[in-house]
């Protein structure tokens, strides 16, 4: 009796040691746990991401881990956590300071989470579309290129979707390259309308944009002027993107040139901008069409454009297609603008810039560094709230210029009629 008390006691005992385990079993049996995985659109601000989950201990880290497709790299961001035995963490991705994020936007996702007492997760990868909100979007497709549109008909929307996979094909024969890669294409009734999807709190350069490439792969364009022309000059810009793609690319000047030498026609305004400057001789110098501030601003964003495309139709016609792509080619390999005309064409930089300049009738410049004064326009891509009028000219001796009654008459009659008419552009950022 006693010897079977004694083999039921140790029994006990084992079945004890067994249940209780090593010290730390009891935590080990209580790992971090995800209640809810959440992204919650904010358009036009972002995204929220969000996760509740339960674990041993408090939260030591959280961060959100993140892929902006195509264009973005890895990122990642320290979430605000609350809560003890349950803890939400939240993190915010905001559009700006270089970061946009526009419908179409595909974020891949998941979060390492780590508490005090030394448990870690990782969760695993989830897929988030942004949207807009504000509309339901209808799809058409042809080929690879997917239209996204809310308003209009199929008809005029099918016009739209042929326009886009047309350009694809002519700039990228030109170019010598192929998209192969999803497109997108949204397509939006107003300017306006627009405005939020691409970038929330306005452009802030007294501007309206018509359309625009954020993406490598997305164009965004209004239905305001000349639908089928601002589609083709943003498509032929993800082509362009393609074909440059790597560490130098090509100048904006050359890069709109050609978006708009896809387009049938001139936008309103930017070819009568161009001949203008032609008959006064103020067309701009490659030091001016090389800054940026030339494509906008309302005074020479029409000219900057008309000038542009010019440009681009002069290489093009007078020297041929292959020749322009062997520029591309070598501007994407890495070169200076003067070295790579030079290798392609046999003349540099100003060489092109006189170049064309014969080709419209005007005289060859000494140096392009010399800039020439800014002639006013009236393009039509895109609404201004007021344009800018020329400055006045200054003295040749640097001092202070004689205004006459005269003068002051023309430049009021100038800066009324900025204010009065609006200048129009469309602008790109990429």
């Amino acid at each position: 009796m006693r010897k079977s008390t004694l083999i039921s006691l140790a029994a006990l005992a084992a079945v004890f040691v067994v249940a209780a385990g090593p010290p730390g079993a009891a935590r080990a049996q209580q790992p971090i746990s995800v209640v809810s995985d959440q992204a919650q659109n904010q358009f036009p601000r972002g995204v929220s991401f969000s996760i509740t989950f339960s674990a041993p201990a408090a939260a030591k880290e959280v961060r959100l881990q993140y892929h902006l497709a195509p264009d973005g790299t890895g990122a990642t961001a320290v979430a605000n956590c609350t809560g003890a035995a349950t803890i939400t963490c939240t993190y915010s991705l905001i559009s700006g300071n270089g970061i946009s994020i526009i419908p179409g936007a595909e974020i891949t996702y998941h979060w390492d989470i780590e508490d005090a007492a030394g448990d870690k997760l990782s969760t695993g990868d989830k897929l988030y579309t942004h949207e807009d909100t504000r509309f339901t979007f209808q799809t058409l497709k042809r080929d690879n290129i997917t239209l996204y549109y809310h308003s209009g008909t199929e008809a005029q929307a099918r016009a739209v979707l042929n326009a886009a996979a047309d350009t694809m094909q002519k700039v990228g024969a030109l170019e010598r390259t192929q998209v192969t890669f999803p497109v997108k294409v949204f397509l939006y009734a107003t300017a306006d309308e627009m405005q939020p999807a691409i970038a929330p709190g306005g452009p802030g350069r007294g501007v309206q944009i018509l359309g625009e490439v954020v993406y490598s792969d997305t164009a965004m364009v209004s239905s305001d002027v000349a639908t089928l022309d601002i589609v083709r000059h943003e498509v032929a810009h993800i082509v362009t993107r393609q074909a440059t793609k790597g560490p130098f690319g090509i100048a904006g000047w050359l890069n709109e040139g050609i978006s708009v030498y896809s387009q049938t026609t001139p936008l309103e305004g930017h070819a009568d901008a161009l001949q203008r400057a032609i008959d006064s001789d103020r067309a701009l110098s490659f030091k001016e069409l090389n800054s940026s501030a030339s494509g906008s601003v309302a005074g020479t964003v029409g000219l900057y454009y008309g000038q542009a495309g010019s440009i681009v139709t002069f290489l093009v016609d007078t020297y041929g297609a292959d020749k322009f792509a062997d520029l591309l080619k070598v501007f994407k390999d890495g070169t200076t603008a003067d070295k790579g005309f030079q290798t392609v064409y046999g003349f540099d930089q100003l060489g092109m810039e006189n170049a064309w300049r014969a080709s419209v009738g005007l005289a060859a410049r000494s140096a392009s560094a010399s800039p020439t004064p800014l002639a006013t326009q009236e393009g039509r891509a895109a609404a201004t709230p007021a344009g800018t009028p020329a400055p006045p000219p200054s003295s040749s001796d640097g001092g202070t210029p004689v205004v006459t009654i005269a003068i002051i008459i023309a430049l009021a009659a100038l800066l009324l009629a900025a204010v009065v008419g609006a200048a129009t552009v469309v602008l790109r950022r990429l």
